[in-house]
């Protein structure tokens, strides 16, 4: 398993993170590489390009400063691009100019729609990883049955990036099952819920920015989302820990390829990062339990995290 540096919460996005410092995300990026972080992932639709613009800036400053010439091999950095009626060509020199000089290694298609004609555009990045243009093609926010038909007429999926947490854990198994018998590498966002299962936030009153609107605030699943952040909390005191960590651990112990960690501050990127802790069977069937009650309240108002409408 290896960590990347998530990349989402560098800079506003959709009314997420609405009041983030720029230059603490800086920060964050810098304090990454010197914590010996080599894989970074981000987006177009981030920012609107700002996020990766920001990561290659600081990657830029940080290579010039210790000498470093091979970059393909120093770094790896994903992106994303969304369905569009531009090639995928076009799309991919936007984030490379975006980039330069460091190369994609992964290219996602992010969140893929129903009206779309999303097998001709994942052939078209399968073309260009067969031109040596990207490292390997992958998917993000696919549901499983899509995946299962894309693999099913030979489209050759390297990566699925799926959120991996507590808060979402919609048809985890089957997905760890199918991936491992058509060896696609798994990679989980959002590890510790968008900062949802930190604790802090228990009402959407709590919250300033689009997370207040988070299908677990909704009345159907907000009892057991509370019944969910109590067990996190009775674990984390045993384990004389933050929920953060007890949440970090879980989505460890599901043992996905890549966990992608976010950090607004340096402060929680090395809190995310130092004294990882343990869980026992029983503790990660309990917060297993709870996780899944609040998954069975979710399936009547959702069918993904953010209640996107395929």
């Amino acid at each position: 398993m290896q960590y990347y540096l998530g990349t989402w919460q560098v800079a506003p996005s959709d009314g997420f993170w609405t009041d983030q410092d720029i230059s603490e995300s800086e920060k964050v990026i810098s304090l990454a590489l010197k914590l010996g972080i080599s894989g970074f992932d981000t987006a177009q639709s981030y920012g609107k390009g700002r996020a990766e613009q920001i990561l290659a800036k600081v990657l830029r400053r940080f290579t010039r400063s210790t000498s470093l010439t091979n970059l393909t091999k120093t770094y790896q950095i994903d992106t994303k691009i969304m369905p569009s009626t531009k090639s995928v060509s076009e799309l991919l020199k936007v984030s490379l100019s975006r980039l330069a000089p460091f190369s994609i290694d992964c290219l996602y298609l992010h969140w893929p729609r129903s009206g779309f004609d999303n097998m001709s555009f994942i052939k078209e990045m399968e073309d260009l990883k067969n031109k040596g243009q990207i490292g390997k093609v992958g998917i993000c926010n696919m549901p499983l049955d899509d995946l299962k038909n894309l693999v099913n007429v030979g489209i050759a999926v390297d990566r699925i990036q799926i959120p991996l947490s507590l808060l979402w854990t919609r048809d985890l198994s089957e997905t760890k099952a199918f991936c491992k018998e058509n060896k696609i590498q798994i990679c989980a966002y959002s590890p510790t819920g968008m900062g949802l299962l930190s604790g802090k936030y228990k009402e959407s009153t709590d919250l300033h920015d689009a997370r207040a609107n988070m299908f677990c605030f909704k009345e159907n699943c907000h009892k057991q989302f509370l019944d969910l952040i109590e067990t996190l909390n009775k674990t984390a005191d045993t384990h004389k820990t933050t929920c953060t960590k007890v949440a970090l651990a879980w989505t460890v112990a599901q043992d996905p390829d890549i966990i992608l960690i976010g950090a607004r501050n340096t402060e929680q990127l090395q809190q995310n990062l130092s004294d990882q802790i343990t869980l026992t069977e029983s503790e990660l069937s309990d917060l297993s339990t709870a996780a899944q009650k609040l998954d069975v309240a979710s399936r009547s108002i959702c069918t993904n995290i953010f209640s996107y409408r395929w």
